[in-house]
Formats: structure tokens, C-alpha cells, sequence
């Protein structure tokens, strides 16, 4: 997403396997391209929605009404970005991460999910950490307190929350942007964003909530004639249960013999 640039109308989509990074353990989930509603700067909600028909193999079903189907594509959900130094394209694929990563040697290692190479910090990319999760999973389940999902909330409109909320996650990541008091990324927060901030963190820390639950990384890569290595990106996505199973539902109109797991090489 970050330093977003719009590059939908590039060439045509490259079918097969392309060169990618370490992945670790995970499962396909198609292609998505992406669209902005709500947000501030370089950051907010990002709706993901297939492709083409059929191209998302990750279903929504785990999303409130306020957090898929948005923006007239009853396929999608809302996602955020983890990265302050990598970029989005149209049609992104997608590897859902299922593996932490060693983060001083890039070696795959346990459970866990992973936002592959690029960050703020390092070129091994970032292990989840369980802060986020607990933002996003009450975010996607329309149970964020002070979220505007609709109309106004403590006088926010939903793309500044989205824009307080994206700077959450990117402080909680390490991508920077931790001083609420600046502006990070085109994101300048008012009073009333700061304090929605201090509202959510210390929700976090009465919660008691520990590891990722059911959120994912997903590992979000263009593959199109002509890709610039830095068009990846990773999101946020809020898995059914048992996974992979239940996420085939996006699968809709395809039959069994496209219901296959590959490998990006």
C-alpha cells in the first residue's frame, strides 16, 4: 500500500509461478486487486476483491457486513497494510503465510505468520505480532470501540479512525510512526484520533488476548510484465475456522479440479 502508487491499468496479469521470496508454510489465495474508500495519506482500509470470477480463494465469511462487501463488491473484505516501504499493484497475488520466520537468519520456523521481505527494519520481514491481531480481528468483526463504521463516532468519520488505526498497526509492527503527535506517512492525527489510540491500547492491555487467533499475513505480490521488485506489499486477513478448508469457499463458481494449493517458486 505505502507510497501508494495506482498502477491498475499495467499489463496483463503473468499466469504460473512467479520468483518470490522465502514464503514459509501457507496456502494460496488467489489474486485480488484493491480499492481505496476510506482512508488517510498513504494509509487506511484497503478492500480486496477478486480479480477476475473466481480469482479470490479467501472467503469473507468471518467479516462483519460493515467490513466485507464493501464499496459494491460482495466478495471483498477490508484489510490494512503492514509495510511503510513497499508498494501495491493490480493483480496482486497472494501466499497466506501459516509460519513464523527466524528473523536474524530467514529460516521458516513454527507456527505463526510472517510479512515477507521488505519493512522498515529489516529485509527478513516481521513475525506478526499478537497486538495487531487483537486490533484487526475486532476491527473485522465491526467490535473496534470508537470505530466509525458508520457515519460519525466522537466526531471522526470513518477514514480518519481508519487513518488512527493504521498508525496503530504500523507503530505496533515497527514500521515507525510511534509519535502520534506527528505525522507519519501523510497521516497527521488530531486530539480525538489520539485518544481513540489510547482507547484501543489500553483495551489491548485488559484484554488478555495472546498469540495471532485467527489472523493472517497475507503475502501479497504483483506478478505482472514488467514488475518492479518492490510491488509487494502485506496485509491483514481474518481466517474461518479450520483453515484452509473453510477458505476454499471462495472458490464460488469453480469446480473441484481448480480447488488446488500451489506454491509460489
Amino acid at each position: 500500500m505505502n507510497r501508494l502508487i495506482l498502477i491498475a491499468a499495467l499489463s496483463a496479469f503473468a499466469v504460473g509461478p512467479v520468483s518470490a521470496d522465502l514464503h514459509g508454510a501457507g496456502w494460496d489465495g488467489g489474486t485480488a486487486s484493491w480499492t481505496r474508500v476510506y482512508y488517510q495519506g498513504q494509509g487506511g482500509e484497503f478492500t480486496l476483491y477478486p480479480s477476475t470470477a473466481g480469482s479470490l480463494l479467501l472467503s469473507n465469511a468471518e467479516y462483519a457486513p460493515s467490513t466485507r462487501g464493501q464499496d459494491g463488491r460482495p466478495q471483498s473484505f477490508q484489510s490494512f497494510c503492514l509495510e511503510t516501504d513497499e508498494y501495491v499493484a493490480s493483480n496482486m497475488r497472494i501466499w497466506v503465510s501459516e509460519s513464523s520466520v527466524n528473523e536474524a537468519t530467514g529460516v521458516a520456523e513454527g507456527t505463526g505468520s510472517h510479512a515477507w521481505q521488505g519493512g522498515a527494519n529489516t529485509n527478513l520481514g516481521d513475525n506478526l505480532d499478537p497486538m495487531t491481531t487483537y486490533y484487526y480481528t475486532q476491527f473485522a468483526m465491526g467490535q473496534l470501540p470508537g470505530y466509525a463504521y458508520t457515519g460519525t463516532v466522537g466526531g471522526l468519520n470513518r477514514s480518519e479512525t481508519a487513518g488512527a488505526l493504521q498508525r496503530l498497526i504500523w507503530a505496533t509492527e515497527g514500521e515507525g510512526g510511534s509519535n502520534f503527535s506527528v505525522s507519519f506517512m501523510g497521516i497527521s492525527l488530531n486530539d480525538a484520533q489520539r485518544a481513540l489510540i489510547d482507547q484501543w491500547s489500553n483495551a489491548w492491555r485488559s484484554s488478555g488476548w495472546e498469540g495471532i487467533g485467527d489472523v493472517r499475513v497475507l503475502q501479497l505480490y504483483y506478478g505482472g510484465t514488467g514488475c518492479n521488485p518492490e510491488f509487494k506489499q502485506d496485509q491483514l486477513f481474518l481466517t474461518p475456522t479450520p483453515v484452509p478448508g473453510a477458505v476454499l469457499l471462495g472458490f464460488l463458481g469453480l469446480g473441484a479440479a481448480g480447488l488446488k494449493l500451489r506454491r509460489f517458486a
